[in-house]
């Protein structure tokens, strides 16, 4: 098992000790990931096959594509402030429930994921992010009763992944450094009890610059 977790990590052989057999070793499917015995033995297995593999394993359906215009300001070497004018495309997909439930039965089951797709802003690596699309929709929507997967997108879905406890109309701004969420409040609210997601309004107002 290990050495076929290991042949999907790395394309040349990472230790010597396994170069004699190396190009025997048949890589372990995402659908064989699903089936081991335990959650970190399958933690390790999704870790070894990587996103885009995963994706690629599982066909994901696009349910949701949008692109926000956008510009930040960044610091040069010389500590000179550059305006950067870029587009940032998010896509939403679906992947089917079949895809976790090899060898499960009954209550164990899982419905279909969702996960949305996006670009790091200063490099080329892209994230893939689980979301709840049915939490997305009561973020966004004050009718919690009409929920369909049509009536969320790519955008509501990024601004889900950002929780804060500063109300909604209780923000200045917000900045983002990869993980890093720095919100600043207009300095006229009381924090909530408990977080709550950013909507896909304040997502395309405030946040005022990335990295």
């Amino acid at each position: 098992m290990g050495c076929r977790l290991l042949k999907l990590k790395h394309k040349d052989c990472p230790m010597e000790q396994l170069e004699d057999f190396w190009n025997d070793i048949v890589p372990m499917s995402f659908k064989e990931i699903a089936k081991l015995p335990n959650l970190e033995q399958r933690r390790v297995g999704v870790l070894c096959l990587g996103l885009e593999k995963l994706a690629s394993e599982v066909q994901p359906k696009l349910l949701s594509k949008k692109t926000l215009k956008k510009s930040t300001t960044w610091v040069d070497e010389n500590g000179n402030l550059i305006t950067t004018k870029f587009n940032d495309t998010y896509e939403l997909y679906e992947v089917s429930g079949d895809y976790f439930n090899e060898g499960l039965q009954g209550w164990g089951k899982m419905e279909n994921a969702y996960f949305v797709k996006l670009k790091d802003t200063s490099t080329d690596r892209m994230y893939f992010i689980w979301v709840e699309p049915r939490s997305v929709y009561n973020t966004n929507n004050e009718n919690r009763w009409d929920f369909k997967l049509d009536k969320i997108n790519a955008i509501q879905c990024i601004a889900w992944t950002i929780q804060t406890n500063v109300p909604q109309n209780g923000i200045e701004k917000i900045i983002r450094q990869g993980d890093c969420i720095l919100i600043k409040p207009n300095g006229k609210y009381k924090p909530l009890d408990s977080a709550r997601h950013l909507t896909e309004k304040e997502y395309k107002t405030l946040l005022v610059a990335e990295s």
